[in-house]
Parts: C-alpha cells; sequence; structure tokens
C-alpha cells in the first residue's frame, strides 16, 4: 500500500492551521472509536490539520495508521502533521513534523516544522530553530494529562506570545470551546486540541464548536 497522492512540497501552505486535532487511540477507544473514525468525524467538522501522534505505536502500526490519515486528510484537503518522525512525514507525503521539547533538531524538515513548548526558554528555542509554529501547554487544567503542568493561563500565555515575536503560538491543554477566545485575546495563533475531540460523544460537533468560538477561518492567523 502506497500513501495516496498530496501536494507537493512547493504546494504546501507555509501558514500553519489555527486548529490542529492530535490523535490518541487510547482517548478514541475511551469513547468507543478508533482514530480513524474520530479523525474522519472532526474533518466532517472543518479540522483543517491532524497531528499523528500515538508515537508508543511499533513502528509497523503507526505506519499503517499513518496511511489511513493520508487518505482520509487528502480526501477532505486537510493537512496531515507527523510527530517527531521526519521519515515517516516523507514516507506518507505529510504536510509537516511536529517535534516534542525534548527532541533533537530535524536535519531536513518536512514541510511545516513545529516545535511542542511549555516555557519561555523554551519557545524562545523554538522561534530560532525556525519552526514554522508551535505549541504552548498546558493553557488550563488538562483532562487528558491530569496534573500536567504548571497551568500557564492568560497571563502565561501573552507572556510566551511576547517572547515568540513573529513565531505563532498555539494553545494547547484544556482547551474548550468555553475558554477558546480566552486564549485567541492572549494572543495565541491558534488552538491545538486532543481528548476534546477524541474522546467527544460527538468528535465532528466538537470541532465545529471550536472553530465557531474561535470565530476565524480555520487556515487564517488570528488578528
Amino acid at each position: 500500500m502506497t500513501a495516496p497522492a498530496r501536494r507537493s512540497p512547493v504546494e504546501r501552505s507555509a501558514v500553519p492551521p489555527a486548529l490542529v486535532v492530535i490523535t490518541d487511540r487510547d482517548a478514541a477507544a475511551r469513547a468507543g472509536r478508533s482514530v480513524p473514525q474520530v479523525v474522519a468525524a472532526a474533518l466532517d467538522g472543518g479540522a483543517p490539520a491532524i497531528l499523528l501522534r500515538d508515537k508508543d505505536l511499533p513502528a509497523a502500526a503507526r505506519r499503517s495508521l499513518g496511511m489511513e490519515l493520508a487518505s482520509l486528510t487528502t480526501d477532505a484537503g486537510a493537512r496531515l502533521l507527523v510527530a517527531s518522525d521526519a521519515r515517516l512525514a516523507r514516507e506518507l507525503g505529510a504536510d509537516g513534523v511536529h517535534l516534542a521539547a525534548a527532541d533533537p533538531p530535524c536535519p531536513a524538515p518536512v514541510g511545516l516544522l513545529g516545535r511542542s513548548c511549555h516555557d519561555h526558554d523554551e519557545v524562545v528555542a523554538a522561534r530560532t530553530e525556525g519552526a514554522a509554529y508551535a505549541f504552548v501547554s498546558p493553557v488550563a487544567a488538562s483532562g487528558s494529562k491530569p496534573g500536567y503542568g504548571p497551568v500557564l493561563g492568560s497571563d502565561g500565555v501573552r507572556g510566551l506570545v511576547d517572547a515568540a515575536g513573529e513565531l505563532p503560538l498555539l494553545a494547547l491543554g484544556g482547551v474548550t470551546p468555553a475558554n477558546a477566545a480566552r486564549w485567541r485575546e492572549a494572543g495565541a495563533y491558534g488552538l491545538a486540541v486532543m481528548g476534546g475531540v477524541m474522546e467527544a460523544i460527538d468528535p465532528m460537533a466538537a470541532v465545529a464548536a471550536l472553530l465557531d468560538a474561535w470565530a476565524v477561518d480555520p487556515d487564517a492567523p488570528a488578528s
């Protein structure tokens, strides 16, 4: 099985998506679904980008899951990002690779280069590295990772936005439709969500609600 045809790197947008749905097969299973089932529903709800996480899967199983997601995102005209594996991103024809805070630099980035950050120094490092965007977390208490922190809150996000300069930051961790506008007001470029979609009763409605709460075109930068 080969990866579905996707846009060439030249054709890929250099503008990061303003909403990224992150996969978590354990969270999906708790809701009685597979990751592809949740992703298909999220794409139906308007999700502009999916991040293949599930980094603990064996390589062959992760590649197989990635192939399914590549097909779904291609059909939906959405973007596919791959966590911590540039080689797999290239195999899947993905739109970018997303690195954890502790991951080494990517010598040959694939499309968009993203980085997870939790504090000032990590944001500055991501900016210096030339990342196209960064996740900052946790912005609020997270159901997916209880006790993970410290929680940034609005003031913390605002401080990281100042440190980021022109680097777009996406708020992650405890993000809901009820607090989405709070992160935009703090200067975040967009949102990243895992459990809030993976465990949702209705993933399509969950994504649509996030986009409505953000009240901005999913591929446009925050004002």
